[in-house]
């Protein structure tokens, strides 16, 4: 699936292309927050236009996180569809790098699955810079 046809599908989009549908997360988090049941997509685009899923579900209590990277060709030979369940879900604001903006993560996972920040234990699902929202 292309970036424009994530976009239009509904995905929280990301890569060389920009961002879209970054709202829809902003969403989910509310949700979140008010323990409303929701689930969303989230579609990472490596350098080379490679997509990378990831899918979260929100039962109200716990969420189903799903990375399927099966479609990364550069992926290496740890390729595939690896899914773990978590409590909680966070949201810093602050410094990223040399950006400031807004970091999304999972955390407080019953399984690790390659967590993207072993030391922290955390996943990382999208960072929006503050010029991008």
């Amino acid at each position: 699936m292309s970036f424009r046809e994530a976009k239009s599908e509904g995905y929280v989009v990301t890569g060389p292309s920009g961002l879209a549908n970054v709202d829809r997360l902003e969403e989910f988090y509310e949700d979140v927050q008010n323990k409303v049941k929701n689930r969303i997509t989230i579609a990472h685009y490596t350098d080379e236009g490679d997509p990378i899923y990831i899918d979260l579900e929100f039962d109200g209590e716990k969420f189903i996180y799903v990375y399927d990277n099966t479609w990364d060709a550069f992926g290496g030979q740890d390729k595939g569809v690896n899914e773990a369940t978590c409590t909680e879900l966070g949201k810093r604001v602050g410094p990223y790098g040399n950006l400031n903006g807004t970091e999304y993560y999972l955390t407080s996972c019953k399984d690790d699955v390659g967590y993207s920040s072993p030391e922290k234990k955390e996943y990382y699902l999208l960072f929006v810079s503050d010029g991008e929202k």
